[in-house]
């Protein structure tokens, strides 16, 4: 039996759901720009949207694309944001010169999606040199890289000219796709969950608001009633309420530790588009992008930390010159799509899969053994003693194996088996 070997692992979650990871940073596959269900179908003249992703982060991108350019204002929270063109949304030019937004995956390196959107349209302007032709794309990241991935696959020019190209009208798909591919949320109260992009609209009148979120906070999410929204394995009808969660977390609180400031770029954030038809002066759409962002700390709690990097984007595609409610009102409103929006971020449960211990074959112990890659600087090694197998983790953190120790693994199906430590993922 050779220890030896280096070869990819899939590993899936207890949820049932299957988590890709590459051998190296480059993406082995092409984009992916294929929407899968759940879907949010809606009407919202102006606005088309587009997804690419890179299966082997897993990771993505997610566009929106407006055919004729639109107004845009920013609100920046936490303590660690990463986008790209804020600076000219601070600037808070009263014009409409905003071609797209775009959301990435992949950290600092994800930006680059950006300008890979932009390239994009660059390719359709009819007099690309001209000044009043240069696309304006701005765009935001989140991290979604490190112990939950175990890779450096980010989202990339290319996959951000893959999201443009894909852009359609009225559907945005829900969960664990685009730029939420591998959001996370719940790490505040050690109870790390996936979450994704989430997206709602609500009209009043010939008023429209779409709000369209992806969701990786420190925090946890919040339901109407108070309660966490997802908690634990496999039901979230037992999930306490969020005055619990806090309660529990400050009798275990360790001054020491809290009382450190974090340095630098963080691993959480949250970021938000807000589009509204209606046509508000540039001071006012700032306005609503700060009432927005403000009441998604109802939705996101904690949320805004020193350890987030939260930014919102409100866009006006200027289709009604005025509106029957004022500026609060109109605040109010997109406030509680905010909220639909964030709750419609959490994936779908599968049904939990067997955990019934089974025997393998001596040959099947001896095909499992082996060293596998992850990427070029993480990987695990699998051992066979007698009729048992023993995974020992990477030596960097991982939500999924305990750092640099040795663990049983239990088989479970012909291809499947639990790591005994933790949360208790499936491996195959």
């Amino acid at each position: 039996m050779s220890q030896t070997r280096t070869r990819r692992c899939l590993l899936g979650l207890t949820l049932g759901v299957t988590l890709a990871f590459a051998a190296h940073a480059r993406p082995p596959t092409a984009p992916d720009t294929s929407m899968q269900a759940p879907i949010l179908e809606f009407e919202f003249p102006g606005l088309e949207i587009g997804i690419a992703e890179y299966e082997h982060g897993p990771t993505g991108t997610t566009v929106f694309h407006f055919p004729e350019p639109v107004k845009a204002a920013i609100d920046v929270r936490g303590g660690s944001p990463g986008s790209f063109q804020s600076q000219a949304l601070l600037a808070m030019y009263d014009a409409a010169f905003t071609n797209a937004v775009v959301f990435s995956g992949g950290s600092s390196y994800g930006l680059s999606a950006a300008a890979g959107a932009a390239e994009a349209l660059r390719d359709r302007a009819e007099s690309p040199g001209d000044w009043r032709q240069i696309a304006f794309v701005p765009g935001a990241i989140i991290f979604d890289l490190g112990g939950r991935r175990l890779n450096a696959v980010t989202p990339d020019a290319p996959l951000g000219r893959a999201a443009l190209e894909a852009a359609r009208p009225g559907r945005f798909p829900l969960g664990a796709q685009g730029a939420g591919r591998f959001a996370m949320q719940g790490w505040f109260f050690d109870d790390p969950q996936h979450s994704g992009q989430g997206g709602a609209v609500r009209t009043l009148g010939d008023v429209r608001v779409g709000v369209f979120t992806v969701v990786n906070p420190l925090g946890t999410l919040v339901d109407r009633s108070g309660r966490v929204a997802r908690c634990g394995e496999f039901d979230d009808a037992d999930c306490p309420t969020i005055a619990e969660r806090f309660e529990q977390r400050f009798r275990t609180l360790d001054a020491e530790a809290s009382a450190s400031a974090t340095a630098g770029p963080t691993a959480n954030t949250t970021i938000t588009l807000v589009i509204i038809n209606v046509d508000l002066p540039i001071a006012e759409l700032r306005r609503l992008a700060m009432q927005v962002h403000g009441s998604m700390a109802r939705a996101v709690q904690p949320f805004a930390t020193i350890n987030d990097g939260d930014t919102l984007i409100a866009v006006t595609t200027a289709e009604l010159d005025e509106s029957p409610a004022d500026l609060g009102e109109l605040g109010l409103l997109a406030s509680e799509t905010a909220w639909d929006a964030v709750l419609a971020s959490i994936p779908e449960r599968p049904a939990p899969a067997s955990t019934q211990p089974l025997t393998w074959s001596d040959a099947e112990l001896d095909r499992v053994a082996g060293r596998y890659a992850f990427s070029d600087w993480a990987e695990i090694r699998i051992e066979r003693q007698g009729d048992r197998l023993f995974v020992t983790g990477p030596d960097i953190g991982s939500l999924y194996f305990p750092t640099g120790e040795r663990v049983a693994l239990t088989p479970v199906s012909g291809d499947e088996a639990i790591i005994d430590h933790g949360a208790r993922y499936r491996m195959r």
